[in-house]
């Protein structure tokens, strides 16, 4: 019977452990490098176009990005299907990312998504916002504050 408790109790921890992310907030100096590098591969324009051109990309992929593997848990799920009706309901650009599939490999490795997570990504600013934790803390159990502080997220500039 102790035998039993205890494999019940280290399954548990490892089906909940399995949907935990490993992932890190990119910071302002990929933005920077990005306009930095379009400035001096661009011999045919000025930096302003440039820099419009920079702008124009951050609109274009900004939004929210859902990563996940093949196999999802009951949570991953409830991030992902909540996230996307939110996107919808304010017109906001949702990218589900499978990173098992090889060519999602690189925009994974952008983000530094290394299994299932949670992010936005600010159309004005470029800036990325991990919302991993708490997405996965609170989707089943509080989804009207995953909702809000998703909302919420997706409206300030940060």
């Amino acid at each position: 019977m102790k035998n039993y408790l205890t494999i019940t109790i280290l399954t548990l921890g490892l089906s909940l452990g399995a949907c935990q992310s490993n992932t890190k907030k990119t910071t302002d100096k990929v933005v920077e490098k990005e306009a930095t590098a379009c400035v001096s591969d661009c011999s045919h324009c000025s930096s302003k176009s440039c820099g419009t051109a920079v702008a124009e990309k951050k609109n274009e992929d900004a939004g929210i990005y859902y990563f996940h593997g093949d196999r999802k848990c009951k949570t991953c799920k409830a991030v992902g299907a909540k996230a996307k009706e939110l996107a919808e309901k304010l017109n906001v650009k949702f990218f589900d990312v499978n990173i098992d599939e090889e060519e999602n490999k690189l925009l994974a490795k952008e983000f530094e998504a290394t299994g299932s997570s949670l992010m936005i990504k600010h159309a004005k600013s470029g800036k990325i916002e991990d919302l991993t934790n708490f997405a996965f803390r609170n989707a089943i159990n509080n989804p009207q504050a995953y909702l809000e502080k998703l909302e919420s997220t997706l409206k300030s500039e940060n």
